[in-house]
């Protein structure tokens, strides 16, 4: 599913990026038809006069295509500034022993003889 979406995706992209290219027939000084990528024919479609310069069709033809994103970037990094980091952190050890000794010894929370369970029970396989 991912792959087909994927698909689908990149060729969506390619399309938009690529671009369109439209022809558009005026007849009259109306809209009378639209065309993508262009099919120019001598004859209007609505009243089949030919087309020249002095006539009531023209065509015109118009290519959109959407800004293109992808923009180099500039690194606007000023490394001339001096700037020294200090670093205040002292490690203070102390050398006296606790008093309290509860805090020395180790406090064991474990349930009482436990025995994990077999291996047939934990993988889950029975046998009959």
């Amino acid at each position: 599913m991912k792959k087909i979406y994927l698909g689908i995706l990149a060729i969506l992209y390619m399309a938009v990026s690529s671009g369109v290219a439209m022809e558009l027939h005026y007849c009259m000084g109306n809209k009378a038809g639209m065309d993508l990528y262009g099919s120019a024919t001598d004859k209007c479609g609505k009243c089949g006069m030919k087309e020249d310069k002095t006539g009531c069709c023209h065509d015109e033809f118009k290519f959109y295509k959407l800004n293109d994103f992808h923009k180099n970037v500039v690194n606007e990094i000023d490394f001339s500034a001096k700037v020294f980091a200090i670093n205040n952190n002292h490690f203070v050890y102390n050398w006296q022993s606790p008093e309290n000794t509860a805090l020395i010894s180790p406090t064991n929370y474990a349930p009482p003889d436990y025995t994990a369970p077999p291996a047939c029970i934990l993988n889950c396989v029975f046998r009959i």
